[in-house]
């Protein structure tokens, strides 16, 4: 049986998402969205099948479009037309061929004074401090906070507290900042409507506290489940680089890049913002950005649940920060459970967080002289 005859049944299950909807249960900007996602997924899948790619887990889950719009649920069609899109995009990465490695000799950092765990570690442009967040196990017990350390070398710093004005009862994480001091990290302590689900806030850094912090809901989807879960500024703090992740039964579904430009005190999302990170976002759980003092290299980890689950960091180029990455080379030197990869300002050291035993850890590579 030819290509169109035997999936000629899934394109018009497809094609009537709108007819099989029960009346009222949506708005037509919905349904409008959803077929047009829908019918550029049928375009997609038609030449992907003509070209022999294999496209055997993305039929099922065009299937299920169809399922979710009966049930009147547009949302979760909608969702899962965006990670079908982006499963999409994934065949459509040219591969890429092996290099010499970027990064290499890891090597475990010791915090002094501190015995919790080390997580999302940021580098100040001056490299005099490292900003991180514990975890939920630590004990006293947390919800996640943010803590700083000083500088002694490479693989050693000496624990100065927690930064004040920053931690709550909820989770409190991901701390970032640029080169005049505006610090920005991620918090749950009001994920609500009436704040638009934000999540992302910003202060003012100075000795170690943090004042003047207001919320940036201008950067959240104002959508229950969905929150931005990372973010990273640039070092003159008019770029934002950020994800929209979806969280269902407290673990990511859905998560992908996005950026934003600091005007009159708020971020616009960028209009290109879809093909800057368009070799970058796929399918699978992409977070834990971190980009380079001229902003011309991303480093960041992805997820992906296939197989029990596996992490793998990378980093991808451009030639300035106007234009799209280039599609992302893995970080050999980085295995296991390990996450977001954190260049300094003079990209000579990249930091990351590994579990080791059932305690993550702080580790570091130096830029190979390739």
């Amino acid at each position: 049986m030819t290509i169109p005859h035997r999936f000629g049944l899934l394109f018009l299950c497809l094609a009537s998402i709108s007819l099989a909807t029960p009346a009222g249960a949506v708005t037509p900007e919905e349904v409008k969205m959803v077929q047009s996602k829908a019918a550029i997924s049928m375009e997609k899948l038609r030449a992907h099948m003509m070209a022999g790619d294999d496209v055997s887990k993305i039929i099922p889950m065009m299937k299920n479009v169809k399922i979710l719009a009966d049930k009147g649920d547009l949302g979760a069609a909608n969702r899962l037309l965006d990670k079908i899109l982006l499963s999409f995009n994934a065949l459509e990465m040219p591969e890429m061929p092996d290099t010499a490695p970027v990064f290499i000799n890891p090597r475990q950092v010791t915090i002094t004074g501190y015995k919790q765990n080390v997580m999302e570690a940021f580098i100040t442009g001056d490299g005099q401090y490292l900003f991180f967040n514990n975890d939920t196990g630590d004990n006293p017990k947390t919800d996640k906070d943010i803590f700083y350390a000083r500088r002694i070398n490479d693989v050693t710093f000496k624990f100065m507290g927690e930064i004040k004005g920053v931690n709550s009862a909820e989770v409190d994480g991901v701390p970032t900042m640029d080169r005049m001091g505006n610090f920005y990290f991620v918090s749950t302590r009001n994920y609500s409507k009436p704040n638009s689900f934000a999540t992302l806030y910003s202060g003012k850094f100075k000795d170690g506290r943090v004042s003047d912090l207001k919320a940036h809901p201008e950067v959240s989807l104002n959508l229950p489940g969905w929150l931005n879960m990372d973010a990273e500024i640039s070092a003159d703090g008019k770029t934002l680089y950020t994800t929209q992740t979806y969280f269902s039964n407290d673990m990511p579904e859905q998560s992908y890049f996005q950026v934003a430009h600091l005007k009159n005190g708020k971020f616009e999302i960028d209009s290109h913002s879809n093909a800057i990170f368009d070799r970058i976002n796929t399918a699978d759980i992409e977070y834990g950005a971190s980009i380079s003092s001229d902003g011309r290299e991303l480093y960041f980890t992805r997820l992906s649940y296939e197989n029990g689950g596996k992490f793998t960091s990378y980093y991808a180029t451009r030639p300035n920060n106007q234009t799209p990455f280039s599609s992302p080379q893995p970080i050999t030197a980085i295995t296991g459970y390990a996450e977001a990869p954190a260049i300094t300002a003079d990209g000579r050291l990249l930091y990351f967080h590994k579990k080791t035993g059932n305690k993550f850890q702080l580790y570091v590579l130096a830029r190979a002289k390739n």
